[in-house]
């Protein structure tokens, strides 16, 4: 996997500005990450709307996919995770049943996570577009993700960003999710 890092800086709509720095995370990142991850939980008004990644796939991703961290002052306060193009039942064309040739065309965007102080500087419509770029680099084709109907505002960010709803269908534990489709 190639290396990543880069400054970015963004604002909120009040007009307050913030420099990150966006890099990509190695497993001496996953303490954080799996910090990060709780407290993103914890802060969540409806824990339904997110299933928490175990600490064993974001290891393995750390290892094979593309997982970016995003810092301030030094410490994780975003990350966001892809599966890369490549078979494997995380793939989310195994949900709706794409043959291995084309799961190989396929990147799934697992999950992105913004500490609330850090919320609405753009972090998640930002992440989208980065790991659009790596999967285009990577040879993707298709982007795919799952998302809770009841998360609207990250729904709308991938609305927004072009993508469609394929199906509606119990993943998660039984957990109701969209899966959307952008191609390229």
């Amino acid at each position: 996997m190639c290396h990543f890092s880069q400054i970015v800086t963004l604002s909120r709509s009040t007009g307050q500005k913030m420099d990150f720095l966006i890099r990509r995370c190695t497993e001496a990142d996953l303490s954080d990450i799996m910090k990060l991850q709780l407290k993103v939980y914890e802060d969540m008004c409806d824990p339904g709307l997110y299933a928490l990644v175990s600490e064993e796939n974001i290891h393995e991703s750390l290892l094979e996919d593309y997982c970016f961290g995003t810092y301030h002052d030094d410490q994780l306060i975003a990350f966001t995770m892809m599966i890369a193009n490549r078979v494997s039942y995380r793939n989310y064309g195994t949900y709706v049943g794409y043959p291995e040739e084309r799961q190989k065309q396929c990147v799934s965007l697992e999950i992105s996570l913004v500490d609330s102080d850090y919320r609405g500087f753009g972090l998640q419509k930002y992440f989208v577009t980065l790991r659009e770029k790596e999967a285009k680099k990577a040879g993707a084709t298709e982007s795919l993700v799952t998302i809770a109907p009841g998360n609207k505002y990250s729904l709308n960010n991938l609305l927004d960003s072009g993508y469609e709803i394929l199906d509606t269908r119990p993943l998660y534990e039984g957990a109701v999710r969209h899966i959307l489709s952008k191609k390229w």
